[in-house]
């Protein structure tokens, strides 16, 4: 067939709309990091795993991406996570079960909960937190590891520290979390 000069001259197809915009997807996904498909890697990383960190400084690979995306450094978050603060269990408990900190469950369980829908996040972290005051003192890595049920991350995770001076990775980082709970903790505890 002979088209005159200036004509459009239709092309031939090689592939379909739908099926190009596909291959593009799997381009794309072929060059995103593993991570990203993963889901969160804090799901993926056990307290022992924490512990572990805590006390070697060894991390596998779910726990090295959290570290490298908190915005501190591996010291910063050992002496952190292990830093003991002392309380009593008294006010501790008082305070837990005030209408000022059943607002504050309420909003550190935002975006942190248990994985079972059936257990009401509240209750299993002053649980946790309960149990470990009762020797006098608190610890992020206590309270992690008084944790009734296995607790995720999901959005809207807010640290208990507003008013702290952080960079947004530090703010939104899990790792944060834990590294300001028992010191808002033992800061609240005489709070009605």
């Amino acid at each position: 067939m002979v088209f005159p000069a200036g004509a459009l001259v239709p092309r031939r197809r090689f592939w379909s709309r739908p099926v190009a915009c596909l291959f593009l997807l799997g381009l794309t996904a072929w060059g995103l990091p593993a991570e990203v498909w993963a889901g969160d890697p804090f799901e993926k990383v056990s307290v022992e795993d924490i512990s572990r960190f805590v006390k070697t400084d060894q991390a596998d690979r779910n726990l090295e991406l959290l570290i490298d995306n908190s915005g501190w450094t591996r010291a910063e978050l050992r002496a952190g996570l292990q830093k003991s603060y002392r309380v009593s269990l008294v006010s501790i408990d008082r305070f837990l079960r005030s209408s000022t900190g059943e607002r504050f469950l309420d909003f550190v369980t935002r975006g942190y909960g248990p994985r079972s829908a059936n257990v009401d996040p509240s209750q299993a972290l002053r649980s946790a937190i309960i149990q470990d005051a009762s020797d006098r003192s608190i610890s992020a890595l206590g309270i992690m590891e008084a944790l009734p049920v296995d607790f995720s991350v999901s959005s809207g995770l807010s640290i208990c520290a507003q008013q702290v001076d952080i960079s947004s990775r530090q703010r939104t980082s899990a790792l944060s979390y834990y590294l300001f709970l028992p010191a808002c903790l033992r800061a609240s505890q005489h709070v009605r």
